[in-house]
């Protein structure tokens, strides 16, 4: 049984800094239709006990209509969430019952490889073994699918049971920024923050500290989920991408942009990256080349190249 989190309200818009904001969707964690989606989450701790009746409340700003939690579990409890209940176990069993892309191994490791080829390209100096920095690196898959194509590779994660295996590898992984700085203070050619930013408490903050990392030519990844018309969850699907304990922002195309360059970056295409074998795998990507819709992962460059 773990001892009760503690909790934090943010009283203004983590996105623009904002303090007027609309009501979406409020309850408390033991609500029967909000703990019977948590149960589905499979944590490695006892969260019932830890969260007890603590309220939740879902808001959008008035000014740039970002939707976030405004009470949320702060900053140091949250260690104990992605420590302790979001550990390599529980994601084992969260990934074998709703991630199904996970699980289909040749389909997932192909994301990444396309992922790294996208990435170099857009890197804009030549240079033999570009550093890469993934955040929130959990078990070091991208991490070794990246030094397969010659980058020098880095990462963060806060959870020692998720990125155990890749530190057994080898692979330099550190708990924060600070003790990152403190082994590297290099900046880095390409960083990767792939479903991390709808987790933290200052998702502007983090970041301005990615762009203060990222060399002058470097790029930055970012993929969230999309919240695009959830306010009140209807499903299990729509309650993941709003997810009071975890998914304490909550992104669309739009609002990702909007901070993004809040933060100093600039959006840019995407380079179009072929790892298949099939003609019509080919020709979709094409495609996709001509005509780029509006998602929540992006390829960002600082705007003051």
């Amino acid at each position: 049984m773990l001892d009760g989190l503690e909790f934090q309200t943010r009283t203004q818009c983590p996105a623009c800094e904002g303090r007027d904001s609309i009501s979406l969707w409020r309850g408390q964690f033991d609500d029967e239709d909000v703990a019977r989606s948590i149960d589905l989450y499979h944590y490695s701790g006892d969260w019932r006990s830890a969260l007890g009746t603590a309220p939740f409340a879902l808001v959008k700003c008035k000014a740039c209509h970002f939707k976030y939690h405004q009470h949320i579990i702060d900053t140091k409890s949250l260690h104990t969430v992605y420590g302790e209940w979001a550990d390599a176990e529980q994601a084992r069993r969260f990934e074998a019952a709703h991630v199904p892309d996970k699980v289909d191994r040749w389909g997932y490791h192909t994301q990444q490889a396309k992922l790294i080829l996208r990435l170099r390209r857009l890197i804009g100096r030549a240079t033999e073994a570009p550093r890469i920095l993934d955040f929130g690196c959990g078990d070091g898959a991208l991490l070794r699918m990246a030094r397969g194509f010659g980058f020098d590779a880095f990462g963060i994660d806060v959870s020692a049971s998720r990125s155990g295996a890749a530190l057994n590898d080898g692979y330099r992984i550190y708990s924060d920024l600070g003790a990152l700085d403190a082994a590297d203070p290099e900046p880095f050619d390409a960083i990767v923050l792939s479903q991390v930013l709808e987790h933290v408490v200052d998702p502007l903050g983090l970041l301005r500290a990615m762009e203060a990392r990222l060399a002058p030519e470097g790029v930055l990844f970012v993929a969230v989920p999309d919240t695009s018309g959830v306010a009140v969850p209807r499903n299990f699907h729509e309650f993941t991408l709003v997810q009071p304990i975890e998914h304490i922002n909550a992104f669309t195309p739009d609002s990702l942009r909007d901070v993004a360059r809040r933060a100093g970056f600039t959006p840019v295409r995407r380079p179009s990256a072929f790892v298949t074998t099939r003609a019509r795998d080919v020709l979709r990507a094409a495609m996709n080349w001509i005509y780029q819709p509006k998602t929540t992962d992006i390829f960002l460059k600082r705007a003051d190249n």
